[in-house]
């Protein structure tokens, strides 16, 4: 038997429990649901196909038995994804839902062998190549699977990662690994070093060098050493696991005026669409873009994309221009090295990946972001110079072609601006900002301009640092609070939650917590907006008025203090 966890199963490991955290508050039970996800996901056909054969002693616990036990096990808030809990399930199933999953001649004793047995085989037809099978597509099957098509109802997704560690021994001191990986330039430390440990740590163990170049750290063959940001918890540092990327359904921008207003869809539930696990380090564009560009392409109405600058600071080529390509816009916040003006060929202004007209005020050009951390007020009072210099943009006159060239016209013959130099301008209303420009300007332009691709890298569809794109900017919280509670609220993913090693088995187990985690929030959603099954809003029972109490320390205390007639 290959044992894929650590487990104490010599001491009574998987005993029947009452399974209380199989009803919900309205006590109906989670077995229908659970069997639902997975007929839904599609899975069972491929994985039946490659995994039972026709000769030799037939399985005691069918494909089916195994998935739809992992999924109840991870439909209990503050689960672990450990093997051994999967055994407990199948142990306290009823021997009428055994018979419908498939699990035949039950033997409570060794139903973690065989558990384990079955999943170390499920891994090994994952990785084995077959076209189309492989971890990523089981784990995302299963996570869409229970979002129903009628809460799909956005085109903009949230993207973010979050670090995953390793259930492999580090021997050392985490400080002392190296950040050897390709996304070790776009991970923000913030004085571009490791912290050094402020007493003598033990250098960490190094067990090889993977294929792909980098130090194992672990047993894990395939975890990697990695940076993760600070938290209320734990200090910034090094880790060594791997980075989960969740895209998360954000808000629509329904319609904006590029300056202070911005309109956003309605609420809508805050649900894992996709999501890859990969080695930490790992350049993040490559972990996350080509799933991306295939949801676009497979038919999901996917427009835009929010994240931070761990994904924006990748090269364009890697990032930026794929996404274009592929029709999907990006919304995020341009780092240092990113702003001020650059070159442009053209008769404009490139600041900050936008297009700006070339009479823009030298006052304007050159504008500081607000500092981290400040008051929504210093925002404003920094936004306010963004919002005047917004109204000097170029206005996109066409989508970009086949080559990815762009065509622009200025903010006079956009009508964003008006100008007395000007007076085919000043028919306009007087709505339209009237500004000053430089003597002896005849013309405000040479007449509608291209851009090629490699100009407009970092060009975002709303002016970054105006009111309108912190607004837009503000969905990218849905996934930070996705986090939030696969790191605490839901599940903890921190180091045990998994007693399996490597990306597939990891994968996979993730899988099942996604998909309870969307039933979370789908249920909420339905709560929270009074919808039924089929997404319909229901009629909300009368408020009753509470019965008035009578005889209480208020009556008892003022007739007490009222003086006798």
């Amino acid at each position: 038997m290959i044992v894929t966890e650590w487990s104490s199963f010599n001491d009574q490991p998987y005993k029947a429990k009452p399974l209380l955290w199989w009803t919900t508050s309205s006590h109906k039970p989670l077995y229908t649901p659970a069997c639902r996800i997975v007929d839904n996901a599609g899975v069972l056909p491929p994985l039946t196909e490659l995994l039972d054969a026709e000769v030799g002693r037939h399985r005691t616990i069918s494909v089916r038995g195994l998935v739809v036990a992992c999924q109840l096990n991870a439909m209990a808030r503050h689960h672990r994804a450990h093997l051994v809990e999967v055994a407990r399930v199948i142990n306290a199933l009823t021997d009428d839902q055994r018979a419908l999953l498939g699990i035949a001649h039950h033997d409570p004793e060794r139903t973690y062998e065989r558990v384990d047995r079955l999943f170390n085989k499920l891994s090994d037809v994952l990785d084995a190549g077959h076209p189309g099978v492989n971890a990523k597509w089981l784990a995302n099957r299963l996570a869409t699977a229970a979002v129903p098509s009628e809460f799909r109802m956005s085109s903009s997704l949230a993207v973010d990662g979050t670090d995953v560690e390793t259930w492999g021994a580090l021997h050392g001191d985490a400080t002392t690994v190296e950040l050897d990986g390709e996304a070790a330039d776009t991970q923000l430390i913030e004085d571009g070093t490791v912290p050094k440990p402020k007493k003598p740590a033990r250098k960490a163990f190094v067990f090889g060098v993977g294929a792909d170049g980098r130090k194992q750290y672990t047993v894990d063959a395939g975890a990697r050493a990695g940076h993760r940001s600070a938290t209320n918890s734990r200090a910034a540092g090094p880790y060594v696991g791997y980075e989960l990327h969740l895209a998360v359904q954000a808000r629509d921008v329904r319609s904006t005026n590029g300056i202070d207003k911005t309109n956003l869809s309605g609420e809508v539930p805050g649900v894992i669409t996709s999501f890859s696990l990969a080695p930490a380090g790992t350049h993040r564009g490559k972990a996350i873009v080509d799933d991306l560009i295939a949801a676009k392409k497979s038919g999901e109405p996917l427009d835009d994309v929010v994240w931070d600058p761990g994904y924006s600071l990748c090269k364009p080529g890697t990032v930026h221009h794929k996404l274009a390509q592929a029709g999907i816009h990006q919304t995020f916040q341009p780092v240092t090295h990113q702003r001020g003006m650059r070159p442009f060929s053209g008769d404009a202004l490139l600041i900050d990946g936008q297009l700006f007209s070339s009479l823009l005020p030298d006052g304007l050009r050159d504008l500081p972001s607000p500092p981290r951390g400040a008051s929504e007020a210093e925002e404003e009072t920094y936004e306010a110079k963004f919002n005047l210099r917004a109204r000097w943009r170029m206005m996109r006159h066409a989508a970009p072609d086949a080559d990815g060239a762009t065509r622009w016209r200025c903010p006079f013959c956009s009508g964003f601006l008006r100008s007395r130099s000007f007076p085919r301008t000043m028919r306009r209303p007087v709505t339209v900002p009237l500004v000053p420009v430089a003597d002896g300007c005849d013309t405000c332009c040479k007449g509608i301009l291209t851009a090629q691709a490699v100009e407009m890298a970092w060009w975002q569809r709303i002016t970054y640092g105006t009111t309108a794109w912190r607004i837009s900017m503000g969905r990218r919280q849905v996934v930070e609070s996705a986090n939030a509670a696969l790191k605490g609220a839901f599940v903890d993913l921190g180091r045990g939650f998994m007693r399996v090693m490597g990306v597939t088995k990891m994968t996979v187990m993730l899988g099942f917590t996604l998909a309870a985690y969307n039933l979370d929030r789908i249920r909420s959603f339905r709560a929270k907006h009074a919808l039924d099954e089929q997404g319909q809003p229901t009629e909300k029972p009368k408020q009753r008025r509470a019965r008035r109490r009578t005889g209480t320390w208020a009556d008892v205390i003022d007739s007490a203090e009222t003086p006798p007639d």
